[in-house]
């Protein structure tokens, strides 16, 4: 059983994806589908101007993080001298590098996927992503909405 999971956990892990980016769009607008406009309120955008720092800032130290360890372990690879630990060193290196770079693009895909793949368009959250993937242009209200909006 551990080898035939081990032969199609790519596989498995796609079809996972994908399920994901079908149905949650789904669930999501089903369970806020009332009329209450959660994303008007100013600490809601708040929470999410504050998730979409953190967001940034993570996109981009954790890839700084992943380049120089490897970089670290290549180095003391040449300083040591050793040939055959090159070759891992190296490959240590691009895989530390490519899964940066994987870090620093996700939530442009995510957010790719469900604007343009799903085709996910609900107006009562377009303020919460904005908050969220671009909290520099994020706009916070001074007052709270009507409860309930028609």
């Amino acid at each position: 059983m551990k080898n035939l999971l081990k032969k199609y956990r790519y596989f498995i892990v796609i079809v996972l994806l994908l399920l994901v980016i079908y149905f949650v769009p789904n669930i999501v607008y089903a369970a806020t589908s009332s009329k209450i406009n959660f994303c008007q309120y100013p600490g809601t955008r708040r929470t999410f101007k504050i998730i979409g720092l953190a967001i940034n800032i993570a996109k981009v130290i954790a890839p700084l993080i992943l380049i120089i360890t490897g970089i670290i372990a290549l180095s003391k690879t040449i300083i040591s001298g050793k040939d055959e630990d090159l070759r891992a060193s190296l490959t240590l290196l691009v895989r530390k590098a490519i899964a940066g770079i994987a870090i620093f693009l996700l939530p442009g895909i995510i957010d790719f996927a469900f604007d343009y793949l799903v085709g996910y368009d609900d107006s009562s959250f377009t303020a919460c992503t904005k908050c969220m993937l671009s909290p520099n242009s994020c706009q916070i209200p001074d007052e709270d909405p009507e409860t309930y909006t028609e």
